[in-house]
């Protein structure tokens, strides 16, 4: 599919984050933002000199102002600070406050990294970002329009590993978990990995994907997104609406008794009890198993410090906690305390 000739906003500066890869903050231009289900929308978008980046990593939006003015993305016009009155004697103002909080959202919302093409030249790059609207900013967001300018920060985080002795890998992704699989999944095809995706939502239509096709208890190649990178899918749906009826975890375990394979490697993305229920059935087959944890996240570069969790390697007696985004999002599931 051809995309819309758009220039390139002018060109960012990343810098080095210290463990040998580039971030920086951008401005992206808009290059379509599509409804493909009930609640999320596919968001694409052209970054000039974007870093190196791989599947599992992030990008942190500022999500645009109310007025929808596309001019300077939220928290860049000096308009939207205001004085708050706090009177002696009286409580100090509290972050749910309107009147503190007022109608713009402050902090950027993280979000994987579903997608990317880079033109011939290297100088811009498209990426993907599906997003489900649960809220204020990803209701601003669901506003973007064609050639409007947005801010970002990335690419963030680690990325899945890709261990020497995988012979196949089974991507088990849950609602907004999916996205990084299919990065992961171009990935795989690239590297002539066989590669299964076991994808999974409440109901059919919080799917966010394009099924192509009647999809039964078996892998099939009817969910575009993932055929596109010769990944076959097994789909499943809490209420049966789509699919094998039940958990993405219960179409995974079913599949790895069925059709055992000692070098397949587990990934995983989506709501913490989805990935520990697949952790368990990973250990269970004994497969390795590595997920992306979906932390809430403020600065997404280890400032905040509010996306820890407790992290045990095997063979270690006492635990610590580890920053989701900077040591991770990507943890070997077998080091964390769940």
């Amino acid at each position: 599919m051809l995309l819309p000739m758009i220039q390139c906003p002018e060109h960012n500066n990343a810098i080095d984050n210290g463990m040998g890869r580039k971030r920086g903050q951008f401005r992206a231009t808009v290059l379509a933002n599509t409804n493909i289900c009930r609640e999320h929308f596919l968001l694409k978008l052209r970054v000039p000199d974007f870093p190196a980046s791989e599947p599992g990593q992030f990008v942190q939006v500022l999500c645009p102002p109310l007025d929808g003015s596309a001019e300077k993305p939220a928290g860049e016009s000096e308009s939207q600070y205001h004085e708050v009155v706090w009177e002696l004697g009286t409580l100090p103002p509290q972050l749910h406050d309107p009147d503190f909080l007022g109608s713009e959202p402050y902090l950027r919302r993280p979000f994987s990294i579903a997608g990317r093409r880079d033109d011939p030249a290297n100088t811009c790059s498209d990426i993907d970002l599906i997003y489900r609207v649960i809220g204020k900013a990803t209701g601003r967001m669901a506003t973007l329009a064609m050639g409007d300018s947005i801010s970002i920060l990335g690419p963030l985080g680690n990325a899945f590993p890709m261990p020497k002795a995988m012979r196949s890998a089974l991507l088990a992704g849950g609602g907004v978990g999916i996205p990084p699989m299919i990065y992961l999944a171009e990935k795989f095809q690239r590297a002539g990995i066989r590669a299964i995706a076991f994808i999974g939502a409440q109901k059919a239509d919080l799917i966010p994907l394009h099924i192509t096709g009647a999809v039964g208890t078996q892998p099939t190649s009817n969910v575009r997104e993932f055929a596109a990178f010769n990944t076959q899918t097994v789909v499943a749906t809490d209420d049966g609406s789509l699919g094998n009826k039940g958990f993405v975890t219960q179409s995974l375990e079913r599949f790895c008794e069925t059709s055992p394979d000692a070098g397949a490697v587990v990934f995983c993305c989506g709501p913490t009890p989805m990935m520990r229920a697949t952790a368990l059935v990973a250990a269970k087959l004994k497969l390795p198993c590595y997920a992306s944890l979906e932390q809430p996240m403020a600065c997404g570069m280890g400032t905040c410090q509010s996306c820890v969790i407790k992290y045990r390697p095997d063979g270690v007696e006492d635990w610590v906690y580890k920053l989701t985004c900077k040591d991770g999002p990507v943890f070997n599931t077998t080091d964390i305390m769940w």
